[in-house]
């Protein structure tokens, strides 16, 4: 029996090579790329949870209030983590984690590096997360203020194979500190990616101030609760316990899941749901693109069925029954799939270090080897072997043997079937590569887009603690050469002013009236370095000794949307309360992107504060860039040669803000052109079965005196007008999906209708060529030949 299975399946597989290496080759393709998605879903979906206490451990944050507009933030209070763990029950655990420490400087002998991804936090990090300590105690690792506990990978960069615990490295060129714990590299499906930690109590040495101030949220605060707690009454506990130590504030403090913090973190005004929509996309694109394979193989399978008519006649009318024919159809499907399943295999093997890069995921051979992936692939091959299989299955086991003996099949209803799906193929690829299309436009457009200043030829600067005493000599140097057009500093990086502040006062203001500022503390030189616009007033300047923070006291420069909210007309001149300090607005700037580009401008406001503010040193060099930076770095070596010299041009940390739209739009992009490929293995392959199948009307044709013209356009003008309904339906499809997507952009692009009727006519361009390579090999048949074929 099983041996007979066999036999007639590779007779089958010899004497249809070509649809059979197209149903393969098709199947193969969109497996592995459905696979693929499978893999990078399954990962996005599964952040956090690699945690013990995962479904019991909460962020807290906070709803703010500005004029009835909620703001929501995920930061807390300095002291509230500790306060809240002693004053609501339900808090079984606590721990603080600073992520924005500053650059800060590693050495160990001649091993000398900034590190970035460095976090201070509780000791009780390791009773919340499940951090796999390799040496150590997890209890006590950070007890002692002078330690630090970095992963596997940091501590061999300083210290190879020898072994770490217990040695001392160097920090900031003043600070010993001792190496008191290894843990695992943090997992790719973390929302942290930190590569040390230092213990909660060393920010004060590090020059990070710890506020006790409870208005100043400025820390990530993470708790465990007790299994079942009631969230809404933990919640109001929070704010009650805030109240006490601060009873004006209107904030409103909740807990966040940790494992909702990947896809459905919110931050701002408006609530984003840009993470979870994007694994929606992609996992509709794996299935459309599943499908468009897996219609090729029901396409070829029901076209191919008058060859294998008189074999289930036959199999009849010796007194096999229908499920024996339905299950030896099935099986052979089930084999093919599982054929091509061990291809697409092959081809995610080879293709997993690219496809790595472009997702910006790191994934190995080994996590195709997880329970999780492992169900999620015999789910997908079981799910491809049905839809590919059964209807073939069904539609073969149900030939009359009287009917099909005599050489009638019926095929009539099962072409119009054929011609549906090769609608639907069509259809869904015109989806994809529109949709991919416009948001790789849409990308272009904010990348592209005017900044309201000039981020060209600017780079940056971080400025450890230890640096800043010797700034103004490095700044006077720098001033004095040809190829520098500016310096400036500034507490943040141009294109990623984060922290503001809901104080602000001004004369005539609305009492009701409470509106979110960014702040930004900068130098002399700012405006120019940037070259930044003012509507009206004037810069900051030397001359007016009375521009500086000192104290309570310091002037500010605006942007419009502040203007606005004082109530229009020219503010210049006006008293303003921000930061701290009281003051008047000595100029407007026009306005310019501060943050994301795809978010509207905000209200930002600068103050001009000395050195001890200031993280970032901003140049702005000539137009011949590599002999300028050798400038900077020849001024670097003469005033800070104890720090090494690393910057990044503003223009590229700006293009980081997409980074990841970028990988997601390229993926997008080469998914378009797989879909593309399979649905026109299939059109090629029906193309082929049609040619054959009317190999006898080719010879009558000719002999009637056709030409090659008039024959191609015959064979081909099935398939074209297919292609043409599939674009009738496609199109307004795809433009109700790209306006929906375009509409979550604050800035976006027009739809242009050209795109439609370029991508179109290039679908019909592909389809044309794709079926007319066979209509014109048909046309050189001779006819004498073809009119022999019965």
């Amino acid at each position: 029996m099983i041996k007979n299975f066999f036999s007639i399946v590779f007779r089958n597989i010899v004497r249809n090579k070509v649809s059979t290496f197209i149903n393969v080759a098709g199947l193969a393709t969109g497996l592995a790329a459905s696979l693929l998605i499978l893999l990078w879903v399954q990962n996005e979906l599964c952040f956090e949870k690699f945690n013990t206490n995962a479904e019991n451990i909460y962020r807290v944050e906070e709803d703010q209030f500005y004029s009835d507009r909620r703001y929501h933030v995920n930061v807390t209070p300095f002291p509230s983590g500790p306060v809240w763990k002693e004053k609501i029950p339900e808090i079984r655990e606590q721990v603080r984690i600073n992520p924005w420490l500053p650059r800060i400087l590693f050495r160990k002998d001649d091993k000398v590096f900034f590190e970035s991804h460095i976090v201070a936090a509780d000791s009780t990090i390791f009773r919340v997360f499940t951090l796999k300590m390799i040496m150590g105690d997890p209890e006590t690792a950070l007890n002692d203020p002078n330690s630090v506990v970095l992963t596997k990978t940091l501590a061999e960069k300083y210290f190879g194979k020898d072994d770490p615990l217990g040695q001392s490295l160097t920090i900031e060129n003043n600070l010993e500190v001792k190496v008191t714990g290894i843990i695992n590299d943090l997992p790719n499906n973390s929302i942290f990616s930190y590569t040390a930690i230092f213990p909660y109590s060393l920010q004060p040495a590090l020059k990070v101030p710890i506020s006790q101030n409870w208005g100043s949220n400025s820390i990530f605060t993470y708790v465990v609760l007790e299994k079942g707690a009631d969230i809404i009454s933990v919640n109001k506990k929070l704010t009650d316990v805030v109240l006490e130590f601060n009873p004006q504030t209107t904030t409103k403090f909740v807990v966040f899941p940790l494992l909702d913090i990947h896809l459905h973190g919110q931050f701002g005004f408006t609530e984003t749901k840009g993470a979870v929509k994007t694994v929606y996309i992609f996992s509709l694109i794996g299935i459309f693109v599943l499908l468009i394979a897996c219609i090729n193989f029901i396409n070829l399978s029901t076209a191919k069925a008058s060859v294998r008519a008189k074999e289930i006649g036959i199999k009849k009318a010796a007194g096999a029954g229908r499920i024996n024919i339905f299950s030896q159809f099935m099986l052979e499907s089930l084999f093919l799939v599982f054929i091509s399943l061990v291809l697409a295999v092959m081809l995610i093997g080879l293709f997993l270090n690219t496809f790595n890069e472009l997702s910006g995921k790191h994934f190995v051979l080994a996590d195709l080897l997880t329970w999780r992936y492992i169900a999620g692939f015999i789910l997908v091959g079981l799910f491809a072997g049905v839809i590919s299989g059964i209807y073939p299955a069904i539609y073969l086991s149900a030939f009359n043997p009287a009917a099909v003996l005599k050489g009638e099949t019926g095929t009539g209803g099962k072409a119009r079937l054929r011609q549906g799906l090769v609608v639907l193929q069509f259809a869904l690829s015109i989806l994809i590569a529109t949709t991919s299309v416009f948001m790789f436009m849409q990308l272009k457009f904010l990348q592209n887009k005017d900044l309201g200043f000039n981020k060209e030829n600017l780079i940056v600067i971080p400025m450890a603690q230890n640096m800043k005493q010797k700034y103004d000599a490095f700044k006077k140097e720098l001033k004095n050469e040809s190829l520098i057009r500016g310096v400036t500093a500034s507490t943040s990086n141009p294109v990623m002013i984060g922290s503001n502040s809901g104080g602000a006062r001004w004369d005539g203001q609305d009492p009701t009236k409470r509106i979110l500022i960014g702040t930004n503390a900068i130098d002399y030189d700012y405006l120019n370095t940037l070259q930044l616009k003012l509507v009206s007033g004037r810069d900051f300047s030397v001359d007016y000794p009375g521009d500086i923070a000192r104290d309570t006291t310091g002037n500010f420069l605006i942007n419009e949307e502040v203007a606005k909210a004082m109530g229009g007309g020219d503010p210049v001149g006006k008293r303003f309360s921000f930061m701290g300090l009281n003051g008047t607005v000595i100029g407007v700037m026009k306005n310019f992107h501060f943050r994301d580009p795809d978010q509207l401008v905000s209200p930002v406001a600068f103050a001009l504060t000395d050195i001890r503010r200031f993280n970032y040193i901003i140049i702005r060099l000539a137009d011949d860039i590599p002999p300028a930076l050798k400038t900077v770095e020849k001024v670097w070596r003469n005033v800070i040669p104890e720090y090494p010299l690393e910057y990044t041009f503003v223009d590229q940390d700006y293009d980081n803000l997409f980074r990841t739209q970028i990988r997601l739009t390229s993926l997008l992009k080469y998914f378009t052109v797989l879909a593309v490929i399979i649905a026109c293995l299939g059109l090629y392959g029906l193309s082929l079965y049609s040619a054959e199948r009317r190999t006898n009307e080719v010879g009558i044709r000719k002999v009637m005196g056709a030409g090659p013209v008039p024959i191609i356009y015959t064979l081909s003008r099935e398939f074209i007008m297919l292609v043409v309904i599939s674009i009738v339906i496609a199109v307004p499809v795809a433009w109700y999906i790209v306006e929906k997507l375009l509409s979550e952009f604050a800035y976006r692009i027009e739809i242009d209708f050209l795109i439609f009727i370029l991508i179109s006519a290039g679908a019909l361009l592909v389809a044309f060529l794709t079926v007319s390579f066979q209509a014109y090999k048909a046309t050189g048949i001779n006819p004498a030949a073809a009119l022999k074929i019965e």
